[in-house]
């Protein structure tokens, strides 16, 4: 069983054999290495027993013995291409990971000035605000935001207004395995407030007024239902954000 570590994009849990973050979708670079690594031990294996194909193929006849070597060895080398292709476009957009002092330096900054704005914009509870800076920071800029005193809240504000946009979905007949997915774990998420108390007093009414109903409603939980996860998602700490989205999998099914 692999353990846990912090998502430096997002901040939740992600194991640390996970190639990407199941709720931001940052790349782990550890989890990512690992499968590369693994993958290419495969291919060395499997090259390897091609290497005793050459004598049992020949005896077959030069020409098909050549083929069948040519062929396997092609096959991997297109599969190793593809995967290296795959992890590179996978990283290009990510956040990064600051290495040099420059980087370091620029990031460092970035957050000082992202701190102060997200610091007004909690002021006056502008909730879209916080997003776009939470979003600019990781999607536009690719700086993290870890840290900042209001950083759950700023999350908590993204996944916010994704859940606006993609409530009209519940007006659909059949939804989709993603969408069901999408609604079910942020309603979960508010549910159980896992964007601490930092911005209690901003979403604890969102989530009373305008998520429970949602939850009870077209998702079809109960608050008994709610309350017996409450113990799979929780910690004394407070929300794992894993944890919900496990019980997110196994449950958004719930519609009707």
């Amino acid at each position: 069983m692999s353990e846990l570590k912090i998502c430096p994009n997002c901040g939740g849990e992600v194991g640390s054999d996970a190639v990407k973050c199941p709720y931001c979708g940052y790349i782990n670079i550890e989890g990512a290495e690992n499968k590369y690594f693994n993958d290419l031990n495969e291919i060395r294996d499997d090259l390897a027993s091609v290497e005793k194909e050459p004598v049992k193929a020949l005896k077959k006849g030069l020409s098909k013995g050549t083929r069948v070597i040519l062929i396997t060895v092609s096959i991997l080398l297109v599969l190793s291409a593809l995967f290296a292709a795959r992890l590179a476009y996978e990283l290009k957009d990510k956040p990064k990971v600051f290495l040099t002092a420059e980087d370091e330096a620029y990031a460092s900054a970035y957050r000082a000035v992202a701190e102060k704005q997200m610091a007004a914009a909690y002021e006056s509870k502008d909730i879209a605000q916080m997003a776009q800076i939470y979003d600019k920071a990781y999607s536009q800029d690719r700086v993290s935001l870890w840290g900042d005193p209001h950083y759950e809240t700023g999350y908590a504000s993204s996944c916010y207004m994704k859940l606006k946009q993609c409530l009209p979905n519940l007006d659909k007949d059949k939804l989709t395995k993603h969408e069901a997915e999408e609604i079910t774990y942020y309603c979960f998420y508010f549910y159980y407030r896992a964007y601490g108390s930092d911005g209690a007093e901003i979403f604890d009414p969102l989530r009373d007024d305008e998520i429970l109903p949602i939850i009870t409603g077209r998702l079809g939980f109960s608050i008994e239902d709610m309350e017996s996860f409450r113990d799979r998602v929780t910690v004394p700490e407070g929300v794992v954000r894993s944890k919900v989205y496990k019980i997110v999998k196994k449950n958004y099914k719930n519609y009707h």
